[in-house]
């Protein structure tokens, strides 16, 4: 791993005190906000919320996230493919989501998705031999459960509703996931700066979605594979896994709209989504 920059070297040292469990509010955040309502949360409130939003900055590195208790909501994966491709936050408000994350990989030219896919019970995607250098688990989601499974993603997931397969898998039942010079495309993907999205849990079972900005110099570096997997201990993710990254991340909310800075317009703001046929929608 390369030596971090003075800025993720920070972002991850602030982070790392991290209030849990009370709160499970980042120390770095400077304000948190309730995921249904928008309203700006006290640490009392926010241990009683059902979920809630906020942002990290630290010098050089910006980190966007929501955590919320999967019982108190429905978590599920949207598809919408070719023509009916949108951007996340416009995929999430069709489906009257209060938040999501874009979702797994897919061929930019036709964009139809290139990893296993299962959307309300069928399968719409296959996982392609181009992209198993790097899809290794699943997200899955059931009524009564959402999971994260290290896996090899030729299975078909027959007793499972819905399945988002991407990867890398980051933690895995608490142990973390170490990728050395060997993997495939490692300087381009695996030990190269980018911007990422992570869905995980955490060790009471409260669900994460965290977008880190990159390629704005001076202002979000992005993050390795391996300092990635480094942000999801400090957040005390015991399950999580790594989603498309680059111009595709995004983290939006219904209060406070697109939380990070897409990239695909190469400017820092919140205006640059891409046109994605997946996402990850919290109803």
């Amino acid at each position: 791993m390369k030596a971090l920059t003075i800025g993720i070297a920070i972002a991850l040292a602030v982070i790392a005190g991290c209030s849990r469990p009370a709160s499970h509010i980042p120390e770095g955040a400077e304000k948190v906000f309730d995921l249904r309502s928008g309203e700006e949360l006290s640490v009392k409130k926010a241990a009683k919320a059902d979920g809630f939003y906020g942002t990290i900055h630290a010098d050089g590195q910006s980190i966007a996230f929501v955590r919320y208790d999967p019982a108190a909501f429905q978590t599920t994966v949207v598809t919408a493919e070719r023509d009916q491709a949108d951007s996340t936050s416009a995929l999430c408000l069709k489906y009257e989501a209060f938040a999501g994350i874009n979702g797994s990989y897919f061929n930019m030219d036709s964009l139809t998705t290139v990893t296993f896919l299962k959307d309300d019970g069928f399968i719409t995607g296959a996982t392609t031999a181009r992209e198993t250098f790097r899809t290794n688990g699943a997200l899955v989601l059931n009524p009564e459960e959402i999971r994260i499974d290290a896996c090899d993603t030729t299975d078909t997931f027959e007793q499972d509703w819905e399945v988002l397969a991407s990867g890398p898998v980051l933690v895995d039942d608490g142990v973390t996931a170490t990728y050395g010079e060997d993997m495939p495309n490692w300087e381009s993907f695996y030990d190269k700066r980018h911007p990422r999205s992570l869905v995980g849990k955490d060790a009471d079972g409260g669900v994460w979605l965290v977008v880190v900005d990159g390629r704005f110099r001076g202002e979000a570096e992005g993050m390795t594979i391996a300092e990635l997997t480094a942000l999801a201990g400090k957040l005390g993710l015991v399950e999580a896994i790594n989603l498309d990254g680059g111009g595709s991340s995004t983290l939006w909310t219904l209060p406070g709209g697109v939380l990070n800075h897409p990239c695909d317009n190469r400017r820092f703001d919140h205006v640059g989504q891409r046109i994605v046929p997946n996402a990850v929608v919290v109803r």
